[in-house]
């Protein structure tokens, strides 16, 4: 939907854009409409949202945040920045 816009909120363009994706749609829908996933998402949306999340798409790495398709670059430079830090042994 960044790429090319469509209208996600319509169910036949978001099952035609998964389909043509190679993804399972019905499996993917199944799986989205149980309580396991549903609460997840609940839990992970009051986290972002906690952490200063105002928007979409947002990508913390750490605490640092990012807004926006445009900042995925900054996203993999960050993670692999932090990945080539040392890991500290407290305690």
């Amino acid at each position: 939907m960044w790429e090319e816009p469509k209208k996600m909120d319509d169910p036949e363009v978001f099952r035609s854009a998964f389909a043509a994706s190679g993804i399972d749609i019905g499996k993917l829908v199944a799986r989205a409409q149980q309580d396991d996933v549903k609460k997840k998402l609940i839990d992970l949306t009051n986290d972002a949202v906690s952490r200063g999340a105002f928007g979409s798409p947002t990508f913390f790495v750490g605490n640092e945040m990012f807004l926006g398709k445009d900042q995925l670059r900054d996203v993999e430079e960050s993670i692999v920045e932090q990945a080539r830090q040392p890991v500290s042994k407290t305690g």
